[in-house]
């Protein structure tokens, strides 16, 4: 356990013991996505499903994780794979290199928890109405330029009807790295409550990394 010794007092055993048990799927690997695997692997969660159709490309570079240089036009699925074994090389990781929408229910069989990494609403419609069908919990996140929202999309109180409509679908505001890693780690901490059976308030989060604010707003 030496490589969990600095959880704990922050961790119980018996919340450390969850994340040994908990499986839990990433969908999309970039910006987002790269940076909730490097934070769960290290805690010890020890299965992943992990789906991205994508390849790297060199705009990935100025804020994805599992960017390289040396892994341009590789997937991101087989990259994310390797930098979770590299760190835990008792990770059980089942890849899916593909387009998840409504009807995708093997990619999601037997997790526990979902994490939505993705950059469209329509993907994540689509990802909401899968979880729906199989009543499972949804850890939300985005970012545009400075900004991040997260929030969670519980069974009986889906989320995505209420925040995406008409004028605040599209996103101008470019993709910046340390806006990534900030959402990225609420998104986990948010999961953390859900895992551990923590009260969570019915609430949007938004995050300004570049006035430093935090605000929560009632949904």
């Amino acid at each position: 356990m030496e490589r969990y010794a600095r959880n704990f007092k922050s961790l119980t055993q018996e919340e450390q013991a969850i994340l040994f048990k908990s499986n839990i799927a990433i969908i999309g690997l970039g910006g987002l996505g790269g940076y909730v695997l490097e934070n769960l692997v290290r805690l010890g969660v020890k299965k992943f499903h992990l789906i991205d159709r994508d390849v790297f490309e060199e705009s990935n570079l100025n804020r994805q994780i599992l960017s390289l240089e040396q892994n341009m036009g590789k997937y991101k699925t087989d990259e994310a794979y390797r930098r979770a074994k590299a760190i835990d090389h008792e990770v059980d990781i089942k890849t899916f290199t593909d387009t998840l929408d409504r009807s995708s229910r093997e990619m999601l069989e037997g997790v526990d928890l979902v994490i939505d990494c993705l950059d469209s609403v329509e993907s994540r419609i689509e990802l909401e109405a899968l979880c729906d069908s199989l009543n499972l919990i949804l850890v939300h996140g985005a970012i545009g330029g400075y900004c991040g929202q997260i929030a969670l999309s519980t069974p009986g109180n889906r989320l995505f009807h209420k925040i995406y409509t008409g004028s605040n679908i599209a996103n101008p505001l470019g993709n910046l790295p340390m806006t990534c890693m900030v959402t990225a780690s609420i998104q986990v901490s948010l999961a953390l409550r859900v895992l551990f059976n923590k009260p969570v308030e019915d609430e949007l989060i938004y995050v300004d990394v570049e006035d430093m604010n935090l605000v929560k707003v009632g949904l």
